[in-house]
Parts: structure tokens; sequence; C-alpha cells
């Protein structure tokens, strides 16, 4: 799926799929008496070519684009009978042997009929999806219901259901029909739609009852030719649970499994977003703009806005006297403080250029204000590339959404320090990498009920001996501005697992 940076290749979020992929997924649709075949967003018409160079079927196909149905009918020359039509919609008479798709990938914000799907899955399927269920996987349910009997399904989508709240619908659903084969996951570095940022499987499902799922992952698209797959995992569905992080199950993500003394981090704390401003372009501010706009310090908050800005892993008020001195925003505007007429004229500025006409500000009240957040004693990145970046707050200031705060139920400072060096830890990478959700090219994140609910060590276990240790590594830690003492206080962690 795309990150909420990325910008969306139409407004139908259509991603076109490669011709190597497009002949193993019909291929693995192709049983014997197969005499109909489907692909519910054609597009291009990729899987129906594929279909019609190897199977003697009936081709049927829908497509709501009506820019994509005439480049469709211009660009091939075999019979299918397509419809132009929203498939979630449409209603078909028949069942279909074979069906194929790639479906649009819209987020749950994107989807301007969600409310009319929901009542109408939930009427016909008796299948209550979550608000934040992602376009996808509304096509793949629709398309489960009209297989003739063992009639086969294939679809490519992102796999962020596996790890995520609302694919809890999505996996029992799968469980219950008893349909789901395999899934094959690609490698989260692997690119398979060009530069769209995604995470894709392709599920395959058969109507008949099945007891056994192989969850398959491969590292590259080529690994398709060969038939053949080297890391698959074979789970009992009563293995399965849909309430679980399903990533884990393929191998990838380490567990607490074997592990003892592991609980949740809800035992310690809770994590929450960053402030979202709503419009940085006007609530963000660096050193020379205040001076500039002559507005008060006291309505410029202190704040980390930007991981990349933070070079530090004990971030102290000298860490952010640098920044102020490299001139970075880090100051957020908040006008509900203002004290001098300079800070009222920013207001009016902002009013004039519609700021407060924005999604967030124009929920606001005021709209000018920004959101309430005690301050978080420790602070974990939400994307990430190659390492998570973990920060100690000791400056004690706001963060907005590039980061997490994590709020402990524990107030001592030194508690903290070592909640701290226990998170930089290789042993707590590799419990908490089994919460995250895995986009392409490497790139992953973590939502707050993610690392929430991830699993950690009992840190109460924790003898005062080793607790002294601790805590005169972080005073190094803090000294030196660097981790490179996290492999020593994984050997004290470790004693405990």
């Amino acid at each position: 799926m795309k990150t909420r940076e990325d910008k969306p290749k139409n407004r139908y979020s259509q991603f076109f799929t490669d011709p190597l992929i497009a002949d193993f997924m019909v291929n693995e649709v192709r049983h014997e008496g197969a005499g109909t075949f489907l692909d519910p967003a054609v597009g291009r018409g990729a899987f129906t070519c594929a279909a019609h160079r190897s199977m003697d079927v009936s081709i049927s196909a829908c497509e709501i684009d009506p820019s994509m149905v005439r480049n469709f009918c211009l660009s091939n020359d075999y019979d299918a009978d397509l419809v132009c039509d929203d498939y979630l919609l449409h209603i078909y008479k028949e069942r279909f042997d074979c069906i194929v798709c790639n479906p649009p990938y819209n987020r749950f914000q994107d989807i301007e009929n969600r409310k009319k799907y929901r009542d109408l899955f939930k009427e016909r399927y008796a299948v209550n999806m979550s608000g934040y269920s992602n376009l996808c996987v509304y096509f793949l349910i629709k398309s489960m219901n009209e297989l003739s009997e063992s009639g086969r399904c294939c679809y490519i989508i992102p796999y962020e259901f596996l790890n995520t709240g609302y694919g809890e619908v999505i996996k029992e659903y799968l469980l219950r029909s008893g349909m789901l084969e395999k899934i094959i996951k690609f490698d989260f570095r692997s690119k398979i739609f060009g530069d769209a940022i995604t995470t894709s499987c392709i599920l395959v499902l058969e109507n008949r009852p099945h007891d056994k799922v192989d969850l398959i992952t491969v590292k590259d698209v080529s690994e398709l030719k060969k038939g053949r797959f080297e890391n698959v995992r074979t789970y009992d569905y009563g293995d399965l649970k849909p309430e679980e992080k399903w990533l884990s199950y393929f191998g990838d993500n380490k567990k607490a499994d074997g592990l003892k003394n592991i609980v949740k981090l809800s035992d310690f704390g809770k994590v929450s977003r960053g402030i979202a401003t709503g419009a940085n372009d006007f609530f963000l501010l660096s050193r020379s703009d205040i001076e500039e706009r002559g507005l008060s310090r006291e309505a410029c908050v202190l704040c980390l806005t930007r991981s990349p800005d933070v070079k530090d892993a004990v971030v102290t008020g000298g860490t952010m006297q640098d920044l102020i001195d490299a001139n970075k925003k880090v100051f957020v505007f908040d006008g509900t403080l203002a004290v001098n007429q300079e800070d009222l004229d920013y207001i009016e500025y902002g009013e004039k250029r519609g700021y407060n006409k924005k999604y967030l500000t124009g929920k606001r009240s005021p709209w000018y204000s920004i959101e309430h957040r005690e301050t978080a004693p420790i602070l974990i990145t939400v994307f990430n590339r190659n390492e998570i970046k973990i920060i100690r707050n000791e400056a004690g200031v706001k963060n907005l959404t590039a980061f997490h705060g994590i709020y402990l139920k524990d107030k001592d400072a030194a508690f903290a320090d070592i909640f701290f060096c226990y998170l930089i830890t290789p042993l707590a990478r590799e419990l908490l990498y089994g919460s995250r959700r895995e986009y392409g090219e490497g790139l992953y994140m973590f939502e707050p009920g993610d690392l929430t609910g991830a699993d950690m060590l009992d840190l109460n276990l924790i003898s005062d001996d080793d607790r002294n240790d601790i805590l005169d590594i972080y005073d190094m830690i803090k000294k030196e501005n660097s981790i490179q003492k996290a492999d020593e206080l994984d050997r004290i962690f470790r004693k405990y697992v």
C-alpha cells in the first residue's frame, strides 16, 4: 500500500501488473473443466491477455475507469464481455470458474462510498468491515462469493492487512471460508510496482474446504517463473489466529516464542502519535522566521518536527539549542498563546491564505491552536529504513507526527533511562519488528497500537546491580551521543530471557 506521502497514480489508484506476475497468477487458477474467467479490475488487460493465450475460457471483465475501457478495447483483439462499472456494486448473475485480480489500493480515507460499501457487505456477506479497510479487501471478499464450485481465485494486494487491526476481519473471513490455499509474500525490499511504495502478496484460493495453508516468502519476482519456492511454511488452519499479526508466521519477523519473562509494552505504558498541525507550512517556524515576523516566544513552542534533524540519541536542552542555531524549524506556532499584535497579525495572515480551511484546521476550534500532548520521555520514529530510531527526550519537548511518544506509568526519570536503554538493544528490536508494518523498498512503520501491543522483556525483573550498570552505561551514551553501547546493554538484558 502507498504511504501517506505517496501520490496516487490516478483517482482510481491503479498500479499495473508485471506480465511475469500476470502469467503466474493466471496459471494458479487454471484447472480442469474451467470455462469462465473474470478480472474485476481489468485495467490494461494483463490477466485477460494471459488467460486468452493459455486457456480456453469465456472472458469477462469489469473496469470503473472509462479511459481504461477505451484503452482496453483499442489494444486487445480477443472477445471479452467488458463492463464499465463499479465492480463492488455490479451484480453478476453467474459464478466464475477463475477470478484473477489486481484491485485498486485506495486507503480508507480515499474511498468515497465506504459507508455504502460497508452497509452493503454487512447485508450481503454478513461481514462487518472495519471503517479502516483498504478498498482491495472489499474486492477480494466479493470475488470469493462469486466463485463457482471448485472455482479458483488469485489476487495480488498489499499485505498490510496481515498485521493491521482492520485485517482481523479479513483473516477471520478467509479462515471461516476454508478457501485459503496459500499466501505468497514478496520481500518488502523488493520493487513490484515501479515507483509505488507497496507491500505485495498473492493470495490463492479455491472454493472447497482446506485445512492447511502455505505461507511463502519470495525475494524476487523471478522466483515465480520457477514455480518452486524455498521459503515455505505450512500451517493448520487452527494454528492461524485472526487476532495475531500474521507476518510473524512467515518466519521473517522475530517473535517471543521460546523466550521467558516476556510481557507487553502496554504493561509499562502506552504509545501515542505526535502532534498533527494540519498545515506545517504555517505552523512550523525557525528562529529567523520568528524574528522576521516579530512573533513572541510565548506563542512559539519548542518541538521536534523532523526525524532527520535529530542526530543525538539523548535530546537535551543543548541539542535543541544546536537546532535553533542551525535555523531548523523546531518551533510550532500556537495562536492560543498569542501575547502581542504580531502574533495576532500572523493568525490573520494564515486566514487570508486559507490555512484555517484545511482538513484538520477546519475541524479545530480555534483553528490556530495545536493539539494538546504531554511531553513523552521516549520517542520512536514512525517510518524507518534500516534501523529504528529511539530517542530519550530529556529536553522535555513536544513532538510532531514523525515520532510516536512512549508514555510510561512509572514517572521516575531513572526508569525512563532504563527503558530507553532496553529499547536500543538488538533484543528489543527483534521483538518490536514482529509488530511492524512493511512497505515497499525496505520501508516499514509502526502505528501506536502496534507498539503498545508489542512484546518486550519484563523490566521489573532487572536486579539492582544490573540497574546500576545500565544507568552507568546510559550516562556514557548521553556523554558520547552514541548508542555504540547497545551490544553491551543487550548482554545484560538477555540474561533475563
